[in-house]
């Protein structure tokens, strides 16, 4: 499970034209944002989710701006290429095939080769040729770290518990201690302080 789960759960639903279905999605999505106000990627999931339902470019646009914030790249890229689509659709193409145009360079930087391919072919059909070169994606450092493995991260640098850091984001405490125990080698650190110490310096250097 993780806390974008609803926007695929809502792009299937409306694919197979289940209403209910996707009103649960966006219900559950704006539940979780509730519950977690400050959270960038959960903010994000909410309006991606009501934007995929209503076609609503403006929550699109809303999510866009929340996993900008984040560290979720291919949930971004994921609102983007949904945003190109619906301005695209109606007719604001130079917008449109821009934000499509972000989203292949970050699935391409990420690797996601059918993602990648799949946009490239919406560009295509618009007229417009792009060709990136996919690089591979670090495998250690913040860098290295997948989207559930930072934000167990965060959250555990933080100070939260484990099972704190489970309630939070819906998961396992199992599922909590396998992403902190990748963190922690990938990071190359062995306890919390350690995490605490590098997430601090980390921040300080990036911001």
């Amino acid at each position: 499970m993780d806390v974008t789960d609803e926007v695929p759960l809502a792009r299937i639903a409306m694919a197979a034209g289940d209403g209910e279905l996707a009103a649960c999605a966006v219900a559950t999505a704006r539940e979780r944002r509730r519950l977690n106000p400050a959270v960038a990627s959960i903010a994000g999931t909410a309006a991606h989710a009501q934007g995929l339902v209503t076609g609503d470019p403006g929550h699109l646009a809303a999510a866009v701006t929340c996993f900008e914030d984040g560290p979720r790249p291919l949930a971004l890229a994921s609102a983007l290429e949904d945003a190109g689509k619906v301005l695209t659709g109606r007719g604001d193409r130079e917008e449109g095939v821009a934000l499509l145009g972000r989203a292949l360079e970050l699935y391409a930087r990420a690797g996601a080769s059918w993602d990648a391919a799949r946009v490239r072919r919406r560009l295509r059909a618009l007229g417009v040729r792009r060709r990136l070169t996919a690089m591979a994606p670090p495998r250690n450092g913040w860098s290295g770290l997948t989207e559930s493995e930072l934000h167990v991260a965060r959250l555990v640098a933080q100070g939260l518990t484990n099972r704190q850091v489970a309630e939070r984001l819906f998961l396992s405490q199992h599922t909590v201690s396998n992403h902190l125990r990748h963190a922690f080698a990938k990071l190359d650190v062995t306890s919390r302080v350690e995490l605490a110490r590098l997430a601090a310096i980390h921040d300080n250097t990036a911001g």
